[in-house]
C-alpha cells in the first residue's frame, strides 16, 4: 500500500520534470527561430541597399540567404520570386518557382499596393487573363479609390471577352468618370468595351455625351470626327472636325485631324491646304509637324510643281522653330531626295552648329561637299569634325578621301590611317573600305606599287569588296600589266552588279588593252547606256574602242564629246584634230 502511494506520488514529479525539459527546447526553438527571423529582416535590408547599387548578383544572394533563414516571410519571398521571374528566360523551373512566390505574396497579402500591383501587371504582359482579373478584382476591393487599379480592372473585364465582363467594365469605367469627370481618355477606354461587344450605339452614344458634357470643346470635336471617320460617316466626320476649327481658329489639332481626313478619302486640293493651315499653327506640336510634314513631303516630293510649296512649308516651320535640329534634318533629307546637294549641306551646316555632338551629321555634312566637289569645304569640316570625333573611324575615311581629291597626299593618308586605326578590326567589310580607299591615295599619288599591296590586302579581307576588285583591275590595266588577274577580277564586279557603267567599262578596257577589241566594244556600249551622264573618260575609252574596231566615224563622235567634257585635254584633241588614235 504504501509502495503503490510512493509511485503514484512519484508519477507527477517525472511528468513535471518532462514537462520543464521540453518546456526549455521549446524557448530554444522559438529563440532560435526569432533570430533566424531577424537575420532575414537585415539580410533583406541589405539585399535592397545593393540594389538600389544596382549590384543584382550581391542583392540576388542576399534575398536567397534571407529566404533560406525565414521562408515565412512573403516580402522576402515576393522580391525574390519577382527577380527570378525577370532572370528566368527559358528555365520554365525557375519562372514557376518565383511566379508562385509572388503569388503566394498576393494570396497572404492583399493589402501590398505596390507589390501587388507588379503582380498584377506581370499576369497582364503574360496573357493570364483568369488570375490577371482576380488580382485587379480584390486590389479593386481594397483600394476602391485608386484610379490606377479601377483602370486594370476595367481592362481586364474587357480583354476577358466576356460580354458580362465587359459590362461590368463600363460599370467601373463609369465609376471612375464620376469621379473625375466626362474626358477624351475614359470614353476612349468605355468605346474600346463597346468595339469588343460590337455595340455600335452606344459608341455614338458616348462621343455624343461626351460633346453634350462640353460643347464648345475644340478637342471633343475632333475626337467625335475621329469616331465618326473610323466608321466612314464621312458627313458627320467632316462637321465634327469643321466645327473644331471654328470653335479654336488656332487649333493646330484640328486642321492636323481635317488634313488626315481629306487624305483619308483622297481630296488632295483640300489635303493640300489643310497642311498648310496646320503646319503655320502655334499650337500644334513640333512632332506632329514634322510626322505631317513628311507624310506630305513622301507623297509628293517627285512632282516638281510642289516643290515651291514645300520648300514654303519649311521655311514657315523654321521661322518657327529655328534652333530645332529635327527640321533641318528633315529639311536636308528632302534636299538630297531631289538631289539639291548644295542646299542640303547649308541645311546639314545649321544642324551641326546646332548640335556638333552628332557623328552621322558631320559625317552626312562632308559627303554632301564632296558630291558638291567642295572639297577644300569638306576638309575644312573634316577638321572640325575631327575634333568632336577624334576617334571615328568614319569621319577620318571622308576626310582622308578629301584631302585625297585636293591631292594633299600626305595629309589624306594620314586620315586615313587614322581612320584603319580606329576602325574594329573584327569589321572586315569596314577594314577593307579603308584599306581600298589608301590604295587609291597612293595610286593618285603616283605609288602603284603600295597602292597595289592595298588593293589586295583589301581583297583578301573581304573578296566582295567591288570598289577595290573594280580599282584594282583597272589601273592594272591602266598599267598593261597582270591584265588576266584584272580581267577575273573585273568579271566578279560585272557578275554582282551587271548594270554597273563604271564595271562595265572597266572590262571593256581591259578587253581593250588584251586587243579583244569586239568584245570591248560589246562592254563599252552597255556601260555607255547604263551610264545615266556618261563621263569624259567613258567617252574617251568608247572612241579608242571604236577606231580599233574600225568604226571610224563613231570614234570621232566619241571623242568629240569627250573633248566637250574636258576641252583642255591635249590628247584628245589631237585625236579629234587628225581623225586617228594616239598612244598617250
Amino acid at each position: 500500500m504504501t509502495s503503490g502511494l510512493r509511485n503514484i506520488l512519484i508519477l507527477p514529479a517525472a511528468v513535471m520534470m518532462l514537462f520543464s525539459v521540453l518546456s526549455g527546447t521549446a524557448k530554444n526553438v522559438a529563440f532560435n527561430h526569432r533570430a533566424d527571423e531577424l537575420k532575414a529582416d537585415y539580410l533583406f535590408m541589405e539585399a535592397l541597399r545593393h540594389h538600389e547599387k544596382d549590384d543584382d548578383d550581391a542583392y540576388y544572394d542576399l534575398l536567397r540567404r534571407a529566404y533560406e533563414l525565414d521562408p515565412s516571410n512573403t516580402d522576402v519571398a515576393f522580391y525574390l520570386g519577382y527577380y527570378s521571374v525577370m532572370i528566368a528566360r527559358e528555365d520554365s523551373v525557375t519562372f514557376q518557382r518565383g511566379y508562385d512566390m509572388m503569388k503566394s505574396h498576393f494570396d497572404s497579402n492583399p493589402a501590398d499596393f505596390y507589390c501587388n500591383y507588379v503582380y498584377g501587371s506581370i499576369n497582364d504582359q503574360l496573357g493570364r487573363r483568369d488570375e490577371a482579373l482576380r488580382v485587379w478584382s480584390v486590389m479593386d476591393s481594397v483600394f476602391p479609390a485608386k484610379p490606377d487599379v479601377a483602370y486594370k480592372l476595367a481592362e481586364a473585364l474587357v480583354a476577358s471577352q466576356d460580354s458580362s465582363n465587359v459590362a461590368k467594365s463600363i460599370d467601373v469605367y463609369r465609376r471612375i468618370e464620376k469621379a473625375q469627370g466626362k474626358n477624351i481618355p475614359i470614353s476612349t477606354r468605355k468605346i474600346r468595351a463597346y468595339f469588343v461587344s460590337q455595340d455600335t450605339a452606344s459608341i455614338f452614344g458616348e462621343v455624343k455625351e461626351l460633346l453634350a458634357s462640353s460643347p464648345r470643346s475644340s478637342e471633343n470635336n475632333v475626337f467625335a470626327g475621329d469616331i465618326y471617320a473610323m466608321f466612314s460617316e464621312r458627313d458627320s466626320a467632316l462637321k465634327y472636325y469643321n466645327r473644331a476649327c471654328e470653335i479654336d481658329p488656332t487649333s493646330g489639332l484640328a486642321y492636323y485631324s481635317r488634313a488626315n481626313f481629306y487624305k483619308s478619302i483622297d481630296d488632295s486640293v483640300s489635303y493640300d491646304r489643310e497642311v498648310f493651315q496646320a503646319l503655320k499653327q502655334e499650337s500644334l506640336e513640333l512632332d506632329t509637324k514634322l510626322e505631317l510634314l513628311t507624310g506630305y513631303i513622301r507623297a509628293l516630293y517627285e512632282d516638281p510643281a510642289q516643290q515651291p510649296r514645300i520648300q514654303e512649308l519649311f521655311a514657315t516651320l523654321l521661322e518657327q522653330h529655328p534652333h530645332e535640329v529635327a527640321i533641318h534634318d528633315l529639311y536636308c533629307s528632302y534636299l538630297i531626295a531631289i538631289e539639291d546637294y548644295e542646299q542640303a549641306a547649308e541645311q546639314m551646316g545649321y544642324a551641326v552648329d546646332i548640335d556638333p555632338a552628332s557623328e552621322d551629321r558631320w559625317r552626312t555634312l562632308m559627303s554632301l561637299d564632296i558630291q558638291n566637289n567642295d572639297f577644300q569645304k569638306a576638309v575644312k569640316e573634316g577638321v572640325r569634325a575631327v575634333r568632336y570625333h577624334p576617334q571615328s573611324p568614319l569621319i577620318n575615311l571622308v576626310l582622308g578621301s578629301a584631302y585625297t581629291q585636293l591631292k594633299e597626299y600626305d595629309k589624306g593618308l594620314a586620315a586615313l590611317n587614322r581612320s584603319l586605326e580606329y576602325t574594329d578590326s573584327a569589321d572586315y567589310e569596314a577594314v577593307s573600305q579603308v584599306l581600298s580607299s589608301i590604295g587609291d591615295a597612293y595610286y593618285a599619288k603616283g605609288d602603284a606599287d603600295s597602292a597595289f599591296v592595298c588593293y589586295d590586302k583589301a581583297i583578301a579581307i573581304n573578296p566582295s569588296n567591288l570598289l577595290a576588285l573594280n580599282n584594282c583591275a583597272y589601273y592594272l590595266a591602266e598599267a598593261g600589266k597582270d591584265l588576266d588577274k584584272a580581267e577575273r577580277m573585273s568579271a566578279v564586279t560585272i557578275k554582282e552588279d551587271p548594270e554597273n557603267a563604271t564595271s562595265l567599262d572597266t572590262y571593256a578596257w581591259i578587253m581593250f588593252k588584251k586587243n579583244n577589241y569586239v568584245e570591248a566594244m560589246a562592254y563599252i556600249d552597255k556601260a555607255i547606256e547604263y551610264s545615266p551622264e556618261p563621263s569624259e573618260e567613258l567617252f574617251h575609252h568608247a572612241g579608242d574602242i571604236y577606231f580599233m574596231n574600225k568604226e571610224y566615224e563613231g570614234a570621232i563622235e566619241f571623242w568629240k564629246k569627250a573633248l566637250a567634257l574636258d576641252p583642255d585635254n591635249e590628247l584628245l584633241k589631237k585625236k579629234v584634230k587628225h581623225k586617228a588614235y594616239f598612244y598617250e
